[in-house]
C-alpha cells in the first residue's frame, strides 16, 4: 500500500518510525511516510499474514479531531467490501496513544507512478482503470460515502492489473455529515468546484476528480494546475480546462464528450451516478473492441452480468448505455456486473438507474407467450449461438381419464397394505413394507408412474449431522462462546469418534476456559495495580489460547496503567520538592526577619542570599536584604579595602528611606470622579485608599566610597502588587554639597510585572574628596497617575 502524498493543509509533526510490535503486529519494515503518519510492513501474529499497517505519529494523535478523522477512515472503509476499495481489517491504539488500522497489504504501484513507468500505458488500458475506479466510487456512493480525494496518488494497481482506491482519510459519512460546511478538505489540483468553495459535497465531486485524472492521463497534464493555490481555485471555479491539449484522433474525439461532462462546473451539466460516467466509458472500450483479439480481451469488461429472477417487463436498449435484459426494474443504486478485469478477476460493480417515465413509455411491449430479450446485438467477437434444439413432447393432460383410475386403484392398494401390515404388526414383529404387501400390490404399485408416488424422507447421512454439530461449535467458538463449543463439538464426536478436527476444538476450548480464568485473574490485578501479576496472568492466558484477542487488549491497557502511574509518581515527587523548597524558602526568610530585627546584619543577609537562592525574584528577601545592608551602614560599621571592619567614631555611608506613594484621590481637596461639580453636595471618602503597590529601592556600591573611588548607584521599582505597573517618566534630583541638580530622566523600563523588580536608572561618578553631603531623590509618575517618591542620602 503506499501513502498519499501530502495535503498543505495537514499539520506538520515530527514522524518518528517506530519498530517492535504494536498490538498483535510485528513491525517488518515500512513503506511510505505521509502527513497523518507512518505505512509499515507488519506482520499479524495471530492469524499469521503481512498486512499493511498505517500508524499515525503521536503529536497529531493528540488532535481530537484529526484522531476523529483517522479512525472515521478505517470505519468507512470497513463498511464497504468491495474488489476496487482495500480492505480494512482491524483497528486499534498503540501504548503511546498513536491510532493504527491493518489493511490489506497491495503489491503494485499506484497510478502517479504508473504513468511514469514505462512502457506508457495504452489509451484502452488508462481507460480501464478509470472504469474501475468508477466501480469503486458507485460501491461507496451507495453506502453514503463521498472519497473527497480521489488524485492518482490514491489509486493503486495491482500486479494483477486489478485497481483499488485507498485512503478514505477525508472521506465523508454523508449521513452523518460529520465534517459540516465551510471546511475545504482535498486535495487542490484535483478538486471539485464545490469543494473549493466550501459547500456540502456529494458523489458528483468525487465523479469531478475522476474527470480531472481522465484528463491528465490524456493530456499528460493536469487540468487546472498552477504554481499559486489561490490560482488553481480560480481555474477550477471559473476556467474551463485547455482541451487542445488532447491528442488529436478518433478515438480522443470519442473520448471527448465524455471528458467535457465529467469536467462541468454545474452539478446537474455533471454526470449524476458512477455508473452513467462508467457506462460511457464502457461504450468506448466496445467501440475499439475492433479485432477478435481485442474482443476477447474485453469481454468481461463489456458485458454486463444478468440479473436473476422474473422478467415480466422488458427494458429497451438506451443510447449509449449498458447491455440489459429484460427484468424486474431496480430501485436506485441496484448494482451492474461490469465484469473480469484484465487479470481475470471479476471486476467492479456501478450503479443502475431507475428507467425514467420516457423510456418507459418508449418500450417495447411484450405479448403473453412471448420471450422477454433484450433488444441489443451480441457482443463483438462472440461465437453465434448454437442452433435450437426441438422442446420434448408436453405430459399429458391432467384430465385424462387413465390418470384418475390408476389414482383410484392406488388408492385401494394403500388401504388393503395399511390394513395388511397392522395386521402382520398384532401377530409378528414389524417387517418391512417389501415383505408386508403381497405380490399383486407390489405389482400394482411399480406400474404407477414415478411422477405421483409419494417422496421418502430418508433420515440424513451421519456425515451431514456431525457437519451441522461442527459447524455450531465453530460458530460458538469464534465468539468465545467455549462451553458451547464443546458441548456441539462433542456431539459431533458422538457421531464420529475418530473426527480430529473435533477433538481439536475440544482441545481448544478447553485451553480457552482456562485462558479466561487467567484473563479474569489479570483483570483482578490490574484493578490492584500489581502490573507484575496482571502481565504474567495476560501472558499465560496468551499462551493457552493464542487466537484470543483479550490478551493483546490487556496488555496494553496494563502498559498504559503502568505510563499513568509512572507519571502520577513523577508529579506527585516534583510537587513535594515544590513544597519542601517553598518550606525552606519561608524557613530562611522569618530566621533573615529575626536577625534583622535583632541587629544581626550579616547574618539576615546571609539568609536573605539563601532564600534569594532557592528564589531570586521572591521580593521578601530583595527588600529585606537591602534593608539588612542599609541598616549595618548606618549602624557604623565600615567594610575596608582590606576586609577588616572598623567602629571607631562615627562612619559614612548610603541609607535610603521609605517609599512614599500618592494615588490619583490623594492629591488634597480631590472628590471621586463625577462629583467635582456638584453644587451643594458634601462628598467625602468612606475609607482610605488602599496601600500602593510600588516601592522605590536604591543599591550602591561600594556603600563607603573613598576619595576618587567610582560608585555606583542603582534605582529599582518593585510592584508588590497583583497587576502590573506602567511607568510613565522619572524625576530625579542630586543634592551635593548644598548644590541641587534635578531633572527628568527617561526611565531605563517601563513595565513591571507583579512580583518583581525593575531597573530604573543607573548612575556611576567618582566620589570626590571635598564631599560633605550628598543626597539623590527619585520621583516616579504611573500611567494610572500614582506618584512613588524615596530618597537616597550618604551620612
Amino acid at each position: 500500500m503506499s501513502e498519499p502524498e501530502s495535503n498543505p493543509s495537514a499539520p506538520s509533526a515530527p514522524i518518528k518510525e517506530l519498530s517492535g510490535r504494536i498490538g498483535k503486529y510485528d513491525i517488518v519494515k515500512p513503506l511510505g511516510k505521509g502527513a497523518m503518519g507512518v505505512v509499515y510492513l507488519a506482520h499479524d501474529t495471530i492469524l499469521e499474514r503481512d498486512v499493511a499497517l498505517k500508524v499515525m505519529v503521536a503529536t497529531i494523535a493528540d488532535d481530537p479531531e484529526l484522531k476523529q478523522r483517522f479512525e472515521r477512515e478505517a470505519k468507512a472503509v470497513a463498511r464497504m467490501t468491495h474488489p476496487n476499495v482495500v480492505n480494512v481489517f482491524d483497528l486499534g491504539s498503540h501504548t503511546d496513544g498513536s491510532p493504527y488500522i491493518a489493511m490489506e497489504l497491495l503489491k503494485g504501484q499506484d497510478l502517479q507512478k504508473a504513468v511514469r513507468t514505462p512502457p506508457p500505458m495504452t489509451l484502452e488500458r488508462k481507460v480501464n482503470v478509470i472504469v474501475q475506479v468508477l466501480a469503486g466510487l458507485a460501491h461507496a456512493h451507495q453506502a453514503g460515502i463521498v472519497h473527497r480525494d480521489i488524485k492518482p496518488a490514491n489509486i493503486f494497481i495491482n500486479h494483477d492489473g486489478t485497481v483499488k482506491i485507498m485512503d478514505f482519510g477525508v472521506a465523508r459519512l454523508t449521513t452523518a455529515s460529520m465534517t459540516g460546511t465551510g471546511n475545504i478538505v482535498g486535495t487542490a489540483d484535483y478538486m471539485s468546484p464545490e469543494q473549493v468553495k466550501g459547500a456540502k459535497v456529494d458523489g458528483r465531486s468525487d465523479l469531478f476528480s475522476v474527470g480531472c485524472m481522465l484528463y491528465e492521463l490524456l493530456a499528460g497534464r493536469r487540468p487546472f494546475h498552477s504554481d499559486n493555490l489561490m490560482a488553481i481555485f480560480y481555474k477550477i471555479t471559473h476556467e474551463e480546462p485547455n482541451f487542445d491539449l488532447i491528442p488529436e484522433g478518433a478515438e480522443y474525439d470519442a473520448l471527448m464528450p465524455v471528458l467535457k461532462k465529467a469536467l462541468a462546473k454545474n452539478l446537474d451539466d455533471r454526470y449524476q451516478t458512477a455508473y452513467d460516467f462508467a457506462v460511457a466509458l464502457r461504450e468506448f472500450l466496445k467501440s475499439r473492441a475492433t479485432s477478435a483479439s481485442g474482443a476477447h480481451a474485453l469481454e468481461g469488461l463489456l458485458e454486463i452480468e444478468e440479473p436473476s429472477g422474473p422478467m415480466p417487463e422488458p427494458i429497451t436498449e438506451t443510447p449509449a448505455g449498458p447491455t440489459l435484459v429484460a427484468g424486474d426494474e431496480p430501485e436506485v443504486g441496484a448494482t451492474m456486473q461490469i465484469g473480469p478485469t484484465a487479470s481475470g478477476r471479476t471486476a467492479a460493480t456501478v450503479k443502475k438507474p431507475r428507467m425514467g417515465k420516457a423510456a418507459a413509455a418508449s418500450a417495447p411491449t411484450v405479448t403473453p407467450g412471448q420471450a422477454a430479450r433484450p433488444v441489443t446485438r451480441p457482443p463483438l467477437g462472440a461465437r453465434p449461438a448454437p442452433a435450437a434444439r426441438p422442446l420434448p413432447a408436453p405430459p399429458p393432460s391432467p384430465g385424462h381419464p387413465l390418470l384418475y383410475v390408476v389414482l383410484g386403484a392406488m388408492g385401494v392398494l394403500l388401504v388393503a397394505a395399511g390394513g395388511l401390515i397392522y395386521y402382520q404388526r398384532l401377530r409378528t414383529p414389524p417387517t418391512t413394507i417389501a415383505e408386508a404387501v403381497t405380490p399383486t400390490i407390489a405389482t400394482t404399485l411399480a406400474a404407477i408412474p414415478a411422477t405421483t408416488q409419494p417422496p421418502v424422507t430418508a433420515p440424513p447421512p451421519t456425515f451431514e449431522v456431525k457437519g451441522k454439530f461442527m459447524k455450531a461449535a465453530q460458530v460458538a467458538f469464534r465468539r468465545g462462546d467455549y462451553d458451547q463449543a464443546i458441548a456441539q463439538a462433542q456431539r459431533a464426536l458422538a457421531e464420529d469418534p475418530s473426527d480430529g478436527d473435533a477433538k481439536r476444538l475440544v482441545e481448544n476450548a478447553l485451553g480457552g476456559q482456562k485462558a479466561e480464568a487467567r484473563f479474569h485473574a489479570a483483570e483482578a490485578a490490574l484493578r490492584q495495580n500489581d502490573f507484575e501479576k496482571a502481565t504474567a496472568e495476560a501472558n499465560a492466558g496468551r499462551e493457552l489460547a493464542p487466537w484470543d484477542g483479550r490478551a493483546p487488549q490487556i496488555l496494553t491497557r496494563i502498559q498504559d496503567a503502568q505510563q499513568q502511574a509512572l507519571i502520577a509518581e513523577r508529579q506527585k515527587a516534583e510537587q513535594e520538592k515544590r513544597t519542601a523548597a517553598t518550606q525552606q524558602l519561608n524557613t530562611f526568610i522569618t530566621q533573615a526577619d529575626t536577625a534583622l530585627a535583632g541587629e544581626k546584619y550579616d547574618a539576615a543577609i546571609a539568609l536573605y542570599d539563601q532564600a534569594l537562592g532557592l528564589d531570586p525574584s521572591n521580593m521578601r528577601a530583595i527588600n529585606g536584604k537591602s534593608a539588612a545592608v542599609q541598616a549595618r551602614a548606618l549602624s557604623g560599621v565600615k567594610v575596608g579595602g582590606g576586609g577588616g571592619t572598623t567602629s571607631a567614631g562615627p562612619a559614612h555611608g548610603f541609607a535610603s528611606g521609605k517609599t512614599v506613594a500618592a494615588g490619583v484621590d490623594s492629591r488634597a481637596g480631590a472628590v471621586p470622579d463625577g462629583f467635582e461639580n456638584t453644587p451643594g453636595v458634601d462628598v467625602k471618602k468612606g475609607s482610605t485608599a488602599a496601600e500602593l503597590p510600588g516601592k522605590i529601592n536604591f543599591d550602591v556600591e561600594p556603600n563607603a566610597p573613598r576619595a576618587g573611588e567610582k560608585y555606583t548607584v542603582k534605582v529599582f521599582l518593585s510592584n508588590e502588587g497583583n497587576a502590573p505597573i506602567q511607568v510613565r517618566d522619572m524625576m530625579v534630583s542630586t543634592t551635593i554639597n548644598g548644590k541641587k541638580i534635578s531633572g527628568p530622566v527617561p526611565p531605563q523600563a517601563h513595565d513591571v510585572a507583579p512580583q518583581q523588580r525593575a531597573l530604573l536608572l543607573t548612575v556611576s561618578e567618582n566620589w570626590k574628596e571635598d564631599t560633605s553631603s550628598w543626597s539623590m531623590e527619585v520621583s516616579v509618575h504611573t500611567a494610572r497617575g500614582e506618584t512613588y517618591r524615596n530618597a537616597v542620602s550618604w551620612k
